[in-house]
């Protein structure tokens, strides 16, 4: 596990765009995090880290998803809103087995349909301009990408 505290948002960029290094066709990162804690602005900078866009990133709550071009297509996933029933019946297999990369906010609403392999990242809202940060890798691809934590030395 990475752990960063007490980080400004440029360290929050930085992290993200750090973190995009390491994904690759059919990677999932989980979003923790509460309200305003950062998960699409950490989005925003996840999808720069890939080529992509920056500023098409918005929040996903009313469309569910939104599709960002970047090296890997990604999939950007907003579960808040959803029921539990409704998210048993979204197609969130098809985007976890895609060729991009799925980021999913509010996973804690997948309950029995997480995925087995993922980033798990963890945003905690320390003031309006410093959060904590937490990365974790759970399976074996991913751990291994993370052990590389080298990639997150200068931070």
């Amino acid at each position: 596990m990475m752990i960063f505290k007490n980080v400004d948002e440029s360290k929050v960029a930085h992290i993200a765009q750090k973190l995009a290094s390491l994904l690759f066709k059919g990677s999932i990162v989980l979003l923790y995090g509460d309200l305003g804690s950062g998960k699409t602005t950490f989005t925003r900078y996840l999808v720069e880290g890939l080529d992509g866009n920056p500023y098409q990133v918005t929040s996903p709550t009313f469309t569910i998803v939104n599709e960002y071009d970047a090296l890997l297509k990604v999939y950007h996933v907003d579960l808040f809103r959803l029921s539990e029933e409704e998210v048993e019946e979204f197609p969130l297999e098809e985007y976890f087995e895609s060729e991009g990369v799925c980021v999913v906010e509010w996973p804690e609403k997948l309950e029995f349909y997480s995925p087995k392999e993922f980033f798990k990242v963890n945003l905690e809202f320390v003031n309006e301009s410093r959060r904590n940060v937490e990365i974790e890798a759970v399976g074996k691809r991913y751990e291994e990408l993370l052990r590389r934590g080298e990639i997150f030395a200068e931070i």
